[in-house]
């Protein structure tokens, strides 16, 4: 049994079908067949339950080897970052980050000065939502999350502050709620909003402020995708409700106002989640100390209209 078959293992596991998974894995579907059986012999236990010739899923002696190659895999890994120096010029790897819709506009924030001080490191960068984000730090699938962190009450979850956002309705200009200098969330639930789709964190949080003021949103389009909302306001005809992040890319923007949200004025913190392991990948440690060396709030301030 070599590492190889470990990693295709866990592409399985991702894809859930063989004929995707062996071309994710870049090899033929009998050469994936082969890898499993492998491993099967070397456990003395079926890990797949086959249908038609097809993926169904994994046997519960398959889930727990699923469990161990998944700290296997992500071991090694660390282990070569660590044979490779961790200093500016000697860290090399690659950093995997899930980020919740509403925070993907602020994230270049994070990573730029990363990469600065890192440049042998490459990102891949996803939009989750924050159960998908859990899920693959615990599995090892993700190495940062981004995500509220209220809401992180995971003991093997690590968060870090990034900064406690506040909400703005963005609205067109041709309607006579933009001449206003603020919006209460009751005037806001009588709008017709674009908002994310029902089973997004943002969402439920919204959905809570909504109900503390008493009131109920007349959603007319739901989406998971953030950027979405604000070129539906764009076209004159709806409004959404946005984090003050999102000034860092749409700040300027003809044709529509932002106004700051009141009675209440609620927050929610933005954080990193790490899931807690020992020893800690160097390029996750790397991540983490950068992160803390900057002042995120600040920098989101000042895009505030």
């Amino acid at each position: 049994m070599q590492l190889r078959q470990l990693e295709y293992l866990l592409i399985l596991a991702r894809e859930r079908h063989f004929g995707a998974a062996s071309r994710a894995c870049g090899i033929s579907q009998s050469a994936l067949s082969q890898a499993l059986r492998t491993i099967e012999q070397a456990f003395g236990a079926p890990i797949v339950i086959r249908r038609n010739q097809g993926f169904q899923a994994f046997t519960a002696e398959g889930e727990r080897v699923l469990e161990w190659a998944r700290g296997v895999v992500a071991d090694h890994k660390t282990l070569l970052q660590e044979i490779a120096g961790s200093g500016p010029g000697s860290l090399s790897g690659h950093l995997r980050l899930g980020v919740i819709p509403v925070a993907t506009p602020m994230v270049s924030l994070l990573t730029s000065p990363f990469r600065r001080l890192y440049p042998g490191v490459t990102i891949s960068l996803r939009s989750h939502n924050s159960s998908q984000i859990r899920r693959g730090l615990e599995r090892f699938e993700l190495e940062i999350g981004i995500t509220y962190i209220d809401q992180a009450d995971n003991a093997n979850l690590r968060p870090y502050v990034l900064y406690s956002e506040t909400y703005f309705l963005l609205a067109p200009k041709t309607h006579p709620v933009s001449t206003q200098t603020s919006v209460t969330w009751r005037e806001v639930a009588d709008l017709p909003l674009c908002l994310l789709s029902p089973e997004m964190l943002n969402r439920i949080l919204l959905e809570d402020i909504f109900k503390s003021a008493g009131v109920s949103p007349k959603t007319v389009i739901d989406t998971d995708c953030a950027m979405l909302l604000c070129s539906h306001v764009r076209s004159g005809e709806w409004f959404t409700i946005v984090p003050h992040s999102f000034f860092y890319v749409i700040q300027g923007w003809e044709g529509t106002q932002a106004l700051p949200i009141v009675e209440p004025t609620a927050t929610n913190t933005m954080g990193l989640l790490v899931a807690e392991r020992s020893p800690m990948p160097p390029v996750i440690n790397a991540f983490v100390e950068v992160i803390q060396t900057l002042d995120i709030s600040a920098e989101l301030r000042a895009y505030v209209a």
